[in-house]
């Protein structure tokens, strides 16, 4: 028998900005269990490591993407591992292979010899792939930004052109953190990252501007952060490159005098539309991967190439892992009549989620999933969910 263990998006920062990667105990003792498992292996299913909004990326300011990355070196490791020392005798004490697929705030990883040289020296027994494929079980884990057109790579004109959810974090936390960090209590500077779905932060922005009555409007202070970002040289290059025909659109977007407006309409209308399409995006992907495994090769770039992909021959999935979206889930449903499976592994970071107009609620679920896989190579999927806070926190702004 193999034990097939996934994980994902548990965001081990250095302990700076607003890394809150608090369970170390946790993780510990998890692996002390999964160790005594038959041949285990564990499957980390992208942003493990928290190196985007790391003090090493974040002192570079506002350089150029591939600049930044070039210039990393191994103490964006040390500084984690320094912070969580009980994650690093964890990982070590692994006795199976460690599968560590990329996801987009680790990227640097991928594309950085340095970062990937000490997570060697770290930990012999890692791989640090774009996705991991298990011939025998037929199953697939992809991180799932690859299907997020904000936090996705796309090769355009033989360039790869970086996501531009990357250069929002930096920009946002250089100058839109800073404003809330001097106003608001550090929590709210937290949690305001852990909103999901992202675009529900706009309504959470005004909630908290009504309680707090300080005089600072974060809905149009972000908006004011959000159109100077905009007009930066990397994010006007990734407009140019991932949307040509929308250039006039960006100009009206970006104007001095209605762009505040314009972007609050904009902002409010696809607040508006989502009410009536809520639709899980990588659900939905996973269900056209899981009917046509190949499509996988027009959402790798950046990450493998895409003729590796089609040499596997992969005509046939039973199942998708994910992360990135922070939402934990595990379906089954039928496609052309066989059984097949949708699990996203969540995240190790708490979740702030509206539940109506006015309530949010706050919870943190750790979340993992083992593939049981037999001799004959079949399989069964057991999950657990840990919850982390002793009681809901409801946010009520009535």
């Amino acid at each position: 028998m193999r034990n097939i263990i996934f994980i994902s998006d548990l965001h081990i920062g250095d302990g700076s900005g607003k890394d809150d990667f608090n369970q170390d105990e946790l993780f510990e003792n998890f692996f002390d269990d999964w160790k005594h498992l038959e041949n285990p292996e564990l499957v980390i299913v992208g942003d493990g490591f928290e190196i985007l909004e790391s003090s090493t990326v974040m002192n570079a300011g506002l350089a150029n993407f591939w600049e930044i990355l070039k210039n990393l070196n191994e103490s964006s490791i040390n500084n984690i591992i320094n912070k969580h020392p009980k994650v690093l005798k964890a990982l070590q004490g692994f006795p199976g292979k460690i599968w560590y697929v990329i996801g987009n705030h680790d990227y640097y990883i991928y594309k950085n010899d340095k970062l990937k040289k000490r997570l060697f020296e770290l930990f012999p027994n890692m791989e640090i792939v774009p996705y991991y494929y298990d011939e025998k079980t037929k199953i697939l884990a992809v991180h799932g930004n690859q299907f997020d057109s904000i936090n996705r790579f796309t090769e355009v004109d033989g360039e790869i052109v970086p996501p531009l959810g990357d250069f929002v974090a930096r920009y946002m936390r250089l100058n839109f953190d800073e404003v809330i960090r001097r106003s608001f209590p550090e929590n709210v500077v937290k949690d305001y990252d852990n909103v999901r779905p992202s675009l529900d932060a706009f309504l959470w922005f005004e909630k908290l501007t009504q309680m707090y009555e300080n005089g600072i409007d974060l809905l149009n202070t972000w908006l004011d952060n959000f159109i100077n970002m905009m007009k930066q040289d990397e994010a006007q290059n990734w407009m140019r490159k991932n949307y040509p025909n929308m250039s006039k659109l960006s100009i009206l977007f970006l104007n001095r005098v209605g762009g505040i407006k314009l972007g609050e309409l904009m902002v409010r209308t696809v607040m508006q539309f989502r009410k009536f399409k809520k639709v899980d995006y990588l659900k939905r992907a996973a269900m056209k991967l899981l009917k046509d495994p190949q499509r996988l090769v027009r959402y790798l770039d950046g990450y493998d190439d895409p003729n590796h992909f089609k040499q596997l021959n992969i005509d046939r999935l039973n199942g998708l892992v994910m992360g990135h979206n922070h939402k934990h889930a595990f379906e089954v449903f039928k496609i052309d009549g066989d059984l097949k499976f949708y699990l996203n592994c969540g995240a190790w970071k708490p979740v702030v989620e509206r539940k109506s107009k006015n309530i949010f609620q706050k919870y943190f679920e750790i979340f993992y999933a083992i593939a049981k896989v037999e001799s004959n190579d079949d399989f069964e999927i057991t999950t657990s969910i840990t919850n982390k806070l002793k009681k809901q926190e409801i946010l009520d702004f009535d």
